[in-house]
């Protein structure tokens, strides 16, 4: 693992403990838009085959995210101040430095960011359940299965499972366990052999398998109550995987962009050029299979705070997680860039 500096220890344990938080605010989200579902539109605009009053039945707002929109805000916040404790002033240097969140830049990048992924998520989730009721007509399921399919069942009083959490692959394969496993046909095309043994198709925790493999071996489809069991553990799974993967990466961002602002205001103070700014890249570790272009940049250096780092593949970005690059570049990352100034900037 590459080594760190304390700078880059200091970001990387901020991210590590903003994260699960906005975790949280992920699935409350979905918590709150599914407890809001129309479920009397929903089955009248299905039975209609009303696709765009089914997805309005569903009720997917923006407003349901601002637990979401607050703790990224708190998130871009906390990685300025705390980027702030880390400028390395000149020698006798009175000057203090202190993150303005009411910038004009800042809300800017709050407005955009937090806010395009708040309609990002939102969109995803009725394009998601789009294409669900689509091909729930398509393969002559009555409204009231799409409907589950779509919002789930009422378990203890509380509506669990259904698509309109998850993306569009991870809602594909909840759908093709939960169809499969209404059929003994569809149970024979869930397992497959592997090393000469029987396993499930897709990747479920052991008690489901064990569920779908006494329903293959009696040559009959998996029971109601095991099943219903089943696919909330699978959805469970894949929520909480997808919140964990949008909160990692989202976080990080957000705090990166702060520090990277931050830094952006230390310069207008002191009237210094962008040229006084000299960034470090650090390859984190810490993951099985690193980029390798990242593992290649550690310790590359480039001057100026708006020069990008030129990757080995060819990538070009301002800052490790940096919300304009490509999520190929981002997602799972754990890789920093350090920020210090140049004290003969001044010195002609």
């Amino acid at each position: 693992m590459a080594r760190r500096d304390r700078q880059s220890q200091l970001f990387r344990d901020l991210i590590a403990r903003l994260s699960p938080e906005l975790q949280r605010a992920v699935i409350t989200a979905w918590e709150d838009i599914r407890a809001s579902i129309d479920w009397g539109g929903l089955r009248a605009a299905l039975e209609r085959q009303d696709v765009d009053r089914a997805i309005a039945a569903l009720n997917i707002e923006p407003a349901a995210f601002e637990a979401y929109r607050a703790a990224a805000t708190s998130a871009y916040a906390q990685g300025g101040v705390l980027a702030a404790t880390t400028i390395n002033a000149p020698a006798g240097s009175r000057v203090s430095f202190r993150f303005d969140m009411t910038n004009p830049r800042a809300e800017a990048w709050i407005s955009q960011n937090v806010g395009e992924m708040i309609t990002g998520l939102a969109d995803t989730a009725k394009d998601v359940a789009r294409q669900s009721i689509l091909t729930g007509y398509q393969a002559g399921r009555h409204p009231h299965s799409i409907a589950l399919d779509l919002a789930g069942r009422v378990v203890s009083g509380r509506r669990a499972g259904g698509v309109i959490e998850l993306d569009g692959p991870r809602a594909d394969r909840f759908l093709a366990l939960s169809r499969a496993m209404e059929t003994a046909e569809g149970v024979r095309d869930l397992v497959v052999m592997r090393d000469g043994v029987p396993a499930v198709r897709y990747k479920v925790n052991a008690a489901t398998e064990a569920r779908i493999l006494r329903a293959w071996r009696n040559g009959e489809a998996v029971s109601g109550p095991d099943r219903e069991v089943s696919l909330r553990q699978y959805k469970n799974k894949l929520l909480n995987e997808r919140a964990k993967l949008i909160a990692q990466k989202e976080t990080a961002s957000a705090v990166m962009s702060a520090r990277r602002e931050e830094w952006q205001q230390v310069l207008d103070k002191l009237g210094a050029p962008a040229s006084a700014v000299i960034k470090s890249w650090r390859h984190g570790g810490g993951v099985k299979e690193p980029r390798w272009w990242h593992v290649q940049a550690n310790n590359q250096q480039v001057r100026g705070l708006d020069t990008p780092f030129q990757l080995a593949n060819g990538a070009s970005i301002q800052f490790a997680h940096d919300p304009a690059a490509p999520l190929s570049e981002t997602a799972g990352c754990t890789c920093d860039t350090t920020f210090r100034l140049d004290h003969t900037w001044n010195l002609a």
